[in-house]
């Protein structure tokens, strides 16, 4: 298991690999997963990642609702404390994509917020779309356009959560559609985690998520992220909320099918390392990291 969702890595021929492809495939980790056509949700969240995880989910979401006829209720987008990776694109392609989506987008009150920030900040924490939420919101309006309007912004309280990453000035944004669709962002704190750089989780959002933006009881609930992660997401979920004594939530996963990529096999084999790691760890097998290990 490496960092960020890493990829285990086995040496094989292209057989194998087809063949080891196909075993993954029969355990549900390759294809996209839908619900029903017409389905009816109390509400959405979207586990956001890098731009191109974000850009799909989001996608997704608008066909479920426009061309599905699913009813999807107010839209939480998960994201926060993570700086902007080469794997997100530079300062120069995000202003591509949002040109290309539409031009107006580059005049959009948000954006231009943004852009009045310096590229070459020595803090790379203040520099142009310098973290996770900031692109989530950029994807948000590539997705849905120039037409969003910020409709409300919850301050965050508190001190930083990790020495050396900045306290958020920002909780969650809301933006909303012409249609009615409401899409907050969530801005998760940083947290320590038993691998790679301190950043938030699936874990750590719905925890904020049920302390700040609290789903109705007994609501029904679609969580959406990509495969091979749809199951170890869900899981993660439901732990947290049964922990936090709430059993009454229905959870449903959707997400997209696993990316067509090289190293196809190896993020898959990595996300089961994940999955059996979890199962070993909440069924009592090995102990959890402890908070001590983990800042180490």
């Amino acid at each position: 298991m490496a960092p960020e969702h890493g990829r285990t890595v086995i040496p094989c021929t292209p057989a194998q690999r087809g063949r080891a492809l196909g075993l993954v495939g029969e355990m549900g980790l390759l294809e996209a997963v839908r619900p029903e056509a017409g389905a009816v949700f109390g509400e959405t969240v979207i586990v956001a990642g890098l731009w191109t995880a974000n850009e799909r989910r989001l996608h997704l979401v608008r066909r479920l609702r426009e061309e599905h006829g699913c009813r999807l209720g107010p839209v939480t987008l998960w994201c926060g404390q993570r700086l902007r990776e080469e794997r997100d694109g530079s300062l120069e392609d995000i202003l591509a994509r949002l040109a290309a989506a539409d031009p107006r987008l580059l005049h959009h009150p948000w954006v231009c917020a943004e852009l009045a920030r310096d590229p070459q900040d020595a803090n790379r924490w203040e520099r142009p779309f310098a973290t996770e939420y900031e692109l989530a919101i950029a994807a948000v309006l590539v997705v849905f356009g120039p037409t969003l309007t910020l409709t409300a912004r919850h301050p965050a309280t508190g001190p930083a959560t990790v020495t050396g990453i900045p306290h958020r000035t920002v909780l969650w944004q809301r933006l909303s559609t012409a249609d009615g669709l409401d899409l907050t962002v969530l801005n998760a704190a940083a947290r320590h985690r038993p691998q790679g750089p301190p950043r938030h989780t699936t874990a750590s959002c719905a925890e904020e998520w049920l302390t700040h933006l609290p789903p109705a009881t007994g609501a029904s609930v679609l969580v959406v992220s990509g495969n091979p992660h749809t199951e170890r997401t869900l899981g993660d979920i439901t732990r947290v909320a049964r922990a936090a004594g709430r059993d009454d939530l229905s959870l449903h996963p959707a997400g997209n099918g696993a990316p067509e990529r090289p190293w196809r096999l190896e993020l898959c084999l990595g996300e089961i390392a994940r999955l059996l790691y979890n199962d070993a760890v909440h069924t009592g097998v090995v102990p959890a990291v402890s908070a001590a290990a983990r800042r180490a």
